[in-house]
This record gives structure tokens, sequence and C-alpha cells, in this order.
């Protein structure tokens, strides 16, 4: 959000005397004009790194789909190949079965 933009809503939450003096305290360490946006800032980087987060797992998962999904085909074409050389399953169960 740039320094242009209009804030039209408000955020309120309680602090105890101790963390509001830590509050101020990290402003003047920060050099940051204002508690509003030491806070601002410190919320909206943990949406931004939670997002993030959802994004790479969504990333993650469907990278594994795919990955599996070319396993499975690698499998069937496998079972192909095995088959053409051995022949089908079932004529090997019976010259096995057989004495």
């Amino acid at each position: 959000m740039t320094l242009c933009s209009s804030r039209k809503k408000l955020v309120t939450f309680r602090l105890t005397v101790e963390e509001y003096e830590a509050l101020k305290d990290l402003c003047v360490a920060k050099g940051v004009r204002s508690i509003s946006e030491l806070t601002r800032d410190a919320v909206l980087q943990h949406l931004s790194v939670d997002r993030q987060s959802r994004a790479i797992g969504s990333g993650d998962l469907v990278t594994l789909i795919s990955v599996l999904e070319s396993i499975d085909e690698a499998l069937k074409d496998l079972g192909v190949r095995i088959s053409d050389v051995f022949g089908p399953t079932s004529k090997r169960s019976l010259s096995s079965a057989a004495p």
C-alpha cells in the first residue's frame, strides 16, 4: 500500500502497559514514526508470509500429483513390457501351477 492510499478501516486491540512500552521503545529503536505504522507493517508482513507458505504448499501438492502421475504411467509401461517378455499373467500362473 502506498503512502497516498487512504486507509478506511480501523483495528483496535488492548495491550498491557509493559507491551505498550515495549512497542514504543521498538518504534524509537527502528525509527518508525508511530506504533500504528509498526504494528500495521508487522501484521501485513505476517499475512504475506502466511499467503506465501500456503502457495508453496499448494505448489508442492501439484508437483507431487504430477510426479505420481508420471510414476503411474511408467509402471503401466513397465507392466506392458514385462507382459511382452513373459506373456500375460494368467499364462505364467498356469504354467507354474502345472507339475
